[in-house]
């Protein structure tokens, strides 16, 4: 014998709030453990990190830091740039899976402007939104994001 237990409209509703508050505690939770963007994640060279202190609501000092030196988090970066010999710039964009916006050419150095879904922050070149640069020469490229922030 078969027994088909019919649920309630009321029992349903439970279930169904049941399972909601279930999966909001799991994303709660999850939430915490997404990891910042970072080019070392990715490349290996000179690497440099920038940081933002607050010098008063009309000023902003942004610091560099050597992070291997230092004991900044990572969460304190609003910056990055990275060094690397003998790297194709090319590579790069498809490695951080970037769209190109722009190349230009500046004093022996070819400039390219990227997107990224990877990097959550971005600033606006030519009128697009852009958070990856790459500065080329021939034997070495800089990455940075959102733009390189010191000299290239």
């Amino acid at each position: 014998m078969v027994v088909i237990k019919k649920f309630s409209s009321a029992n349903n509703f439970r279930m169904k709030k049941l399972l909601i508050v279930a999966t909001l505690f799991i994303i709660l939770i999850n939430a915490n453990d997404v990891k910042p963007f970072s080019l070392l994640d990715y490349f290996e060279g000179e690497y440099y990190a920038y940081t933002e202190s607050r010098l008063s609501s009309d000023s902003i000092n942004l610091g560099m830091c050597y992070m291997t030196e230092s004991a900044v988090s990572i969460k304190d970066v609003v910056g990055e740039s990275i060094k690397v010999y003998n790297f194709e710039p090319i590579s790069a964009l498809d490695e951080l899976n970037a769209r190109l916006i722009k190349t230009e050419q500046v004093e022996g150095a070819t400039i390219f402007y990227a997107y990224s879904h990877l990097v959550d922050r971005s600033v606006n070149v030519f009128g697009t939104k852009c958070n990856i640069q790459i500065v080329y020469y021939d034997d070495y490229s800089i990455i940075g994001w959102p733009m390189i922030l010191g000299s290239f």
